[in-house]
């Protein structure tokens, strides 16, 4: 090792080049990657924030909640360890007499277990009272602001704010279950879905002619969910290859530049073993310091991204391409360093 940093500090401009290569593909990779997990997070984080075990749908709803029509008579049959009634639909807010803003409603107790997190204001307790996410503020609204809405003729208060609640990459008003049950008449002593902690007990399901599945399975199937998820998932895996491939043999290309000097190290009886433990320590620690500088450069450049952007920091996964980033460095290098230690000195010195 000591060899290794002795040789990066007398060759700054070589070291310093291939530090700068793996930075800017590990700013590439990092900064799409969390591109992607932004997109993804934003379509269903107002489903993930219940965290519930199962949520039940009506029979005849084809796993689709807004067709999902569940009257509440029924619903109550449902037993679990804990239960939430759950009313969802599209909201279009009047934002003037010619703009409008497109938000989903959720109805739910303000004490069920599936309640937001109130970071601004309270949480909703009378009628016409409602907690907003707090992206409507880039709209204009606040605290006590009046929502006027397409679907009801009842005018909602904003008395609370939370943060990062979405679906479908809307943002999310929610309310009390009778103040849902207004926003359609289809939904009069009726609710959309049946969250549960806990299994829910099958009779309960049966008497409710519900069908209970999966958080994850509810999330897939919202609309355009699953193709996207699947798109992403794809597209960052294969950055994440091309990129380590790219890496790999960037770092075999430039460790056979130093033949005359190895060559040399041969000649002044320097073993095989050091010359290759002396390339490896350099590309583990220009890998390592180069990745470690991408994700500081990602962080740096999210934060100044406006709030509208849909950016994530998924932590381990950035530890993944990390690793991957070093591991295939470090595979470069081996391979250079075997053809390296191959060379005869008389002939590398020519």
């Amino acid at each position: 090792m000591f060899l290794a940093l002795r040789e990066i500090k007398r060759n700054k401009k070589h070291f310093g080049l291939i530090t700068a290569v793996i930075t800017l593909v590990g700013i590439l990779v990092f900064f799409l990657t969390g591109l992607a997990v932004g997109l993804m997070t934003i379509m269903s984080q107002g489903i993930s924030a219940w965290d519930a075990d199962h949520i039940a749908l009506a029979e005849n709803s084809n796993d689709s909640v807004q067709a999902s029509i569940i009257p509440i008579t029924d619903a109550r049959k449902v037993t679990a360890d804990k239960v939430s009634l759950i009313g969802l639909s599209p909201l279009t807010l009047e934002k003037s007499s010619d703009e409008q803003v497109t938000t989903f409603a959720f109805g739910m107790a303000p004490d069920s277990f599936t309640a937001p997190k109130v970071t601004e204001g309270r949480m909703y307790a009378d009628p016409h009272e409602v907690v907003a996410n707090d992206s409507l503020k880039q709209d204009g609204y606040e605290l006590g602001s009046t929502i006027k809405t397409t679907q009801s003729d009842e005018d909602l208060k904003i008395v609370g704010f939370t943060h990062n609640m979405t679906y479908s990459s809307y943002p999310i008003v929610y309310m009390d279950i009778p103040d849902w049950q207004t926003t359609g008449i289809q939904y009069k002593n009726a609710v959309s879905a049946i969250a549960t902690k806990g299994t829910p007990d099958q009779n309960g399901l049966d008497g409710a002619k519900v069908k209970a599945e999966t958080s994850k399975e509810f999330i897939d199937n919202i609309p355009g969910v699953k193709a996207q998820n699947l798109t992403f998932a794809l597209m960052v895996g294969a950055l994440i290859v091309v990129s380590a491939v790219i890496l790999g043999v960037f770092v075999y290309v430039l460790t056979l530049q130093k033949r005359r000097l190895f060559g040399v190290m041969k000649a002044q009886g320097i073993g095989n073993g050091t010359i290759g433990m002396s390339v490896m320590w350099q590309t583990a620690i220009l890998s390592i310091f180069g990745s470690v500088l991408a994700v500081a450069i990602t962080l740096g450049t999210a934060a100044a991204m406006p709030e509208g952007v849909p950016f994530s920091v998924p932590w381990m996964l950035f530890g993944i391409i990390g690793a991957v980033m070093v591991v295939f460095s470090l595979i470069g290098a081996a391979f250079s360093v075997i053809s390296a230690t191959r060379i005869d000195p008389l002939i590398a010195l020519k």
